[in-house]
Parts: structure tokens; sequence; C-alpha cells
């Protein structure tokens, strides 16, 4: 087999040279003698095809790219990622874990994919997107916006078209019942045991038993982190301060969207304070 590249000694990995000229499915043409990125060893790059990992990209551990796949600017695969196809991975696009990028799958902005989650045909990720757990990204799937997805097959636009019944399963791997669904969300005892004080705002109380509205809401689904009613399951509740766990009901259409493990909505009703022993 004709070589594609050598492997040059460089503190504890290798960078990579072009022993040949080559195009890549980018339409970048890689001449004889350019360097390449870092690896750990030659199992991480092909000698076959035009995969290619360009000067800053790495591909670290178990890591494979095969076939015509490319990792350019700063991305990097390890672990035991896959990537192959045509699939290009760019700017901070980070594959971990067991996860597989394949066809003509773009990862760009600082996308990650982990776990044993599978992105192929025309899927896009992009704008701090995750992909995890044992999701199926394929398609003419696009994640944005800091969408995290781990149940289930996305094949679209679920955050652009605004389908929330598919984003509540993809993310949370809930399903409404009655058109509402229950979550979660921690909060700050006061003196009264039926009332908790907000997270954001100490003057926002929840109180068991009754409805709970926001005056402003940001109705953007795309924009991160902005004002609302924020909730999620109790997988997630250990990355947020409070000394207490507050079960609440929320109906679909009061939802404005869901991002990053969260749903954001205009008002719930408080149940009751959730024990773990229960």
């Amino acid at each position: 087999m004709d070589k594609k590249y050598e492997l040059i000694k460089e503190n504890d990995y290798y960078r990579i040279r072009a022993l040949k000229n080559f195009q890549l499915i980018t339409g970048k043409v890689i001449k004889t003698g350019v360097l390449g990125g870092l690896v750990s060893g030659k199992h991480n790059l092909s000698q076959e095809g035009n995969c290619w990992i360009s000067y800053y990209a790495k591909a670290f551990g178990d890591s494979k790219v095969i076939d015509n796949a490319v990792l350019k600017d700063y991305s990097v695969a390890c672990g035991n990622s896959t990537v192959s196809g045509n699939a290009v991975m760019k700017d901070h696009s980070i594959a971990y874990d067991n996860s597989t990028i394949s066809g003509n799958a773009v990862m760009k902005d600082c996308s990650y994919a982990s776990n044993n989650s599978a992105i192929s045909g025309n899927a896009v990720m992009k704008d701090f997107s995750w992909a995890k757990g044992d999701s199926i990204i394929t398609g003419n799937a696009l994640l944005q916006e800091d969408q995290h997805i781990q149940f289930g097959t996305v094949t679209t636009d679920l955050l652009g078209t605004k389908d929330l019944i598919g984003t509540l399963y993809a993310e949370l791997g809930v399903v409404p019942n009655d058109n509402k669904i229950v979550l979660y969300k921690k909060v700050w005892r006061t003196d009264d045991e039926s009332v908790f004080k907000s997270n954001y705002d100490r003057n926002f109380l929840y109180k068991i038993g009754k409805m709970v509205a926001v005056k402003k809401v940001d109705d953007n689904i795309l924009n991160v982190c902005t004002s609302g009613l924020h909730f999620t399951n109790l997988e997630f509740l250990s990355d947020y301060d409070g000394d207490t766990i507050i079960e609440c009901e929320v109906e679909v259409p009061d939802i404005v969207t869901v991002q990053g493990s969260q749903v954001r909505t205009r008002k719930c009703k408080v149940i009751r304070v959730y024990k773990e022993e229960e």
C-alpha cells in the first residue's frame, strides 16, 4: 500500500506529515511534506482514503479517523470515537467515548459527541450542541444553540421547527401526559414550610399547590439562560444550587423552548417537595 503519511515524534505524541499530494473532501489539497495534526499512533489515522487531520487538530487514545473524514481547526477525536465516511469536524468540536461520526455529518463550533451517540447522514451540529447517551443524530438533523440530545433518534431541526414534543423526549426523556409534564427545580427553604425562594431571585416565591408565573419571559427560542421559569429532570439537578427540590407540573403550551437539558416556560403549578426516598 502506498503510504499517505509518516509519523514524526513530538513529545509524547506524533505529528503526521504527508508523503504525497491528495485532495480532501473539503476541497483543500494536501501537498507532500505538509505537516498535519497530533496523534497517539498510526492507529488513529488510516493510510487509505483521503482522510486527514490538520495541524492543530488531534486524534488521541483509540480514536480512528478513516475513509475521507477530516479533522480540521482545533477539533479533537479521542477515547474510542470513530470519524468516518465524508464526515468533517472543525472549529473546536470534540468526539469522545464511543461516539461515531459518519456519512456527510458536520460538527462545528463547540459541538460535542460523547457516550454511544451516533451522528450520520447529513446531520449538522453547531453552537455548543451536544449529542450523548445512545442518541442517534441522522438524516437532515440540525443541532444548535446548546441543545443536549441524549434520547432516541433526531432527523430534523427540532429547535427551529419548535417541535416541543420531540425535543422534550430527545433532551429529557419526557413524554407529556394530557399535554402536561412533571419536572423539578432546586429552591431554598423559608420559615414557611410550604413556601420556597428562587435560586436566582430570592424575592420570587414558589408555594406548594399554587400556580407560579413570571411577568417577563424571553420568547426567542434560540436564546440561552434567559428570562423565564426553568426546570429539568432529576438527573441534572446536581448542577444547581438550593437546599430543596420541588416537583412542578408544566403545560406544554406554556413552554417556550428546551435547551441544555432545561425547559423554559411561562408558568407552572408547584405540586410538592420531592423527597429522594420516595
